[in-house]
């Protein structure tokens, strides 16, 4: 055994490895784990070892994110950034305020808004014109899914009562059939192909200020779920995460499931993926030190339940011939996953509604389910049949889902639960129906859509009401009256989909996401033990270092 470089000891060690689920001590040598226990951590001590004490604190593995998209999101905080707060005048506000110090921006550019704030839900173009009316102004919702425009966006992008929806949109018109100022999945397009072109540094940049946030909420992995030419992407983010790998930026495991547009030939279009696979497989690395792998390729199905895009099985409550949008076909579906499972993907679908959800458990299960090599997943689940539960437990499907959304705060009270029947919402974010199915459940944010917090997701996870200081869920219901409280897990199983199953998801649980002996050296280190404070104040856990291969990325100040 080699001496160690750093010990920690002196405080609670939580390995995720069943063999040993609690420890006193962990020794690492050149970023990677090589004793555990202080017997054996003594043992590779020397002369020259840093020795940390915990003085208490709590040490856990790192954590992964299954389900994010760091280039919207660290874009995001570049420009008109309304994640941290939530009103309408506050909206208002911000964004004077922004364009006010921004005045030669050929656009007025931000996102991050809430619906539940505006009337019926739906922000409209007169707002906006109340503080930028000289130029465009464009500002997408925190899921992504809708984008609010200005007057003036409209017309320089020619959209009048006379356009037409785009497929896979929708342009939202009120009762006289003039365009409000909203815009719906693929309609933004419209709008966004005129902004001013993002540049590849900024793309880099982008992934460089992510990088440094989720270090800061103790991520030490991701898995980035649209690398390519997404919906609402700017620029096509393949090539900024190609530089940003080759300049050996990546302090963490990142997992790239790249982009299938829909836009593009099935035939050129697995020809690009691959291409893309074979591309970052070329790029030197050590897969525990950190870096970039393409083995997934994310598939976008539906919407959301929110703007009735979502796409349900039986029709939504008040919209009796509304059951959503399909981006795919099932026969087209089929297709593409039947060509990346022959040519060794991951496939990750995104499926919000239960029909969307049974179409891709269909789609995944058709050739008798996926082989034990394959790490397939079906993203959201907002709304999940038992039955297909089943499905997926028996075939390996990995439930990829964000908890931080499982609460009854005011966009879900206000603007999602009126929509649907009590059948389907008694299948609303089935946790731990997932978890008694047999599921694998792996968790991610989908940041920017809400917060990468993985202590708030776990916070939900747990309790299912909203984490002391969200300022999306301060309202009363949200703190204390818990969603379907009998769907809550338990703290341990909460951690484990945030750690091991969120690396396994990610394809890097053999290096990643337990303390165990040969793995890298990946931690976070918690002023509370999550398992010992009340469960109402998980939320209030404050990361105090991240540790990722050994090195220490985020300290506390």
């Amino acid at each position: 055994m080699p001496v160690a470089d750093r010990i920690y000891r002196g405080g609670t060690i939580h390995t995720m490895d069943p063999m040993t689920p609690t420890t006193d001590a962990v020794a690492i040598y050149a970023g990677t784990i090589i004793a555990i226990g202080d017997a054996n951590c003594t043992a590779a001590t020397g002369p020259d070892t840093e020795v940390i004490d915990l003085n208490g604190r709590t040490l856990i593995p790192g954590f992964h994110d299954a389900h994010a998209h760091p280039v919207l999101g660290g874009l995001g905080m570049v420009e008109c950034n309304l994640d941290d707060i939530h009103g309408y005048q506050p909206y208002l506000d911000r964004i004077a305020e922004y364009a006010d110090e921004h005045p030669d921006d050929e656009w007025v550019l931000g996102s991050g808004w809430y619906g539940d704030v505006f009337t019926d839900g739906f922000p409209h173009r007169r707002d906006l014109d109340s503080v930028v009316s000289d130029r465009p102004a464009s500002i997408t919702s925190h899921d992504a899914h809708g984008t609010w425009v200005n007057t003036r966006a409209l017309e320089v992008a020619g959209i009048t009562r006379d356009t037409p929806d785009p497929d896979g949109g929708r342009i939202v018109k009120d009762a006289e059939g003039n365009p409000i100022g909203l815009l719906f999945e693929s309609a933004a397009e419209l709008v966004t192909g005129l902004f001013p072109p993002k540049t590849p540094a900024d793309v880099e940049l982008a992934l460089r200020n992510s990088q440094d946030y989720f270090h800061s909420i103790g991520i030490v992995g991701w898995q980035d779920a649209g690398v390519g030419v997404l919906t609402g992407s700017p620029v096509d983010t393949f090539h900024p995460y190609i530089s940003t790998a080759e300049d050996g930026r990546f302090a963490s495991k990142v997992t790239a499931a790249l982009w299938w547009d829909r836009a593009v030939p099935y035939a050129q279009q697995i020809e690009t993926v691959k291409e893309r696979r074979a591309t970052i497989q070329g790029i030197d690395g050590n897969r525990r030190r950190g870096g970039l792998q393409a083995t997934v390729v994310k598939i976008m199905l539906d919407g959301v339940c929110e703007n009735l895009t979502g796409a349900l099985k039986r029709s939504y409550r008040g919209h009796d011939h509304e059951h959503g949008l399909l981006m795919f076909e099932a026969d087209e579906l089929n297709e593409i996953v039947s060509g990346l499972e022959a040519n060794d993907f991951d496939v990750h679908i995104h499926a919000v509604g239960d029909n969307a959800l049974k179409l891709a458990v269909d789609a995944l299960t058709q050739n008798g389910g996926p082989s034990p090599a394959r790490r397939h997943q079906v993203a959201h689940l907002d709304i999940a049949d038992p039955a297909e539960l089943a499905r997926m437990a028996e075939a390996g499907i990995i439930a990829n889902v964000q908890p931080l959304w499982a609460r009854r705060d005011s966009v879900l009270v206000d603007t999602k639960l009126p929509l649907l029947h009590e059948d389907q919402q008694s299948h609303h974010f089935i946790f731990a129906s997932m978890r008694d199915a047999g599921v694998r459940l792996s968790f991610g944010s989908d940041w920017p859509v809400s917060s990468p917090d993985p202590i708030w997701g776990m916070h939900v996870a747990v309790n299912r009401t909203a984490p002391h200081n969200d300022p999306h869920g301060q309202d009363d219901v949200a703190q204390n009256e818990p969603l379907l409280g009998d769907e809550k897990i338990t703290v341990g199983q909460a951690l484990r989909a945030y750690t091991v199953d969120a690396a396994y998801a990610n394809g890097f649980d053999d290096v990643s996401g337990s303390i165990a002996v040969g793995k890298s050296a990946d931690f976070a280190i918690l002023d509370r033990d999550p398992f010992e404070v009340v469960p109402g104040d998980l939320g209030d856990i404050l990361v105090e270092t991240t540790v990722s291969a050994g090195e220490v990325v985020y300290q506390r100040s």
